[in-house]
């Protein structure tokens, strides 16, 4: 594998790439290198910065796994690691400890992250998963559209 450097933006410097087959969850301190997951950056693309499908807020549906076919909003994005986390989707138990006396211990039940790309945008509109596309307005905005009724997600 020939050595592969990104331009650092407003520096004059240059940093290695080393690509992982893993999605990463943190950067080196040192070493003057970034890590960049090859499930969601080609190599060989200048800009290493992941991205995903779905924002905060949008409504989505689980296509695949334990939760298939549960809906729920997305609460938080994490384009790091390509995942996020689904209310009411994923739901994960945590026993805490009782934190002195009178304080019972419990369980916790919370949401933990999933793959993006195991959901797809829900439309409200026609009751079913869609695709994003994107659309250039005459104002030369660019909005999201869903693909199944045409209708602006944003």
């Amino acid at each position: 594998m020939s050595e592969q450097y990104i331009k650092i933006p407003n520096k004059n410097k240059k940093k290695k790439l080393i690509y992982t087959d893993a999605p990463i969850g943190a950067r080196p301190k040192k070493g003057g290198f970034y890590i960049v997951s090859r499930a969601f950056v080609k190599e060989g693309v200048t800009n290493s910065k992941a991205k995903l499908h779905v924002k905060r807020g949008d409504m989505v549906m689980v296509i695949s796994g334990a939760d298939k076919g549960k809906t729920g909003k997305v609460i938080a994005a994490l384009p790091k690691k390509g995942k996020i986390i689904v209310e009411g989707v994923n739901i994960i138990k945590r026993h805490r400890k009782s934190r002195g006396i009178g304080q019972a211990g419990e369980i916790i039940e919370k949401e933990a992250p999933i793959f993006s790309s195991k959901v797809m945008y829900y439309d409200s509109t026609k009751k079913k998963p869609s695709r994003i596309g994107h659309k250039i307005l005459k104002d030369g905005k660019k909005v999201r559209v869903a693909k199944v009724s045409g209708e602006q997600i944003d």
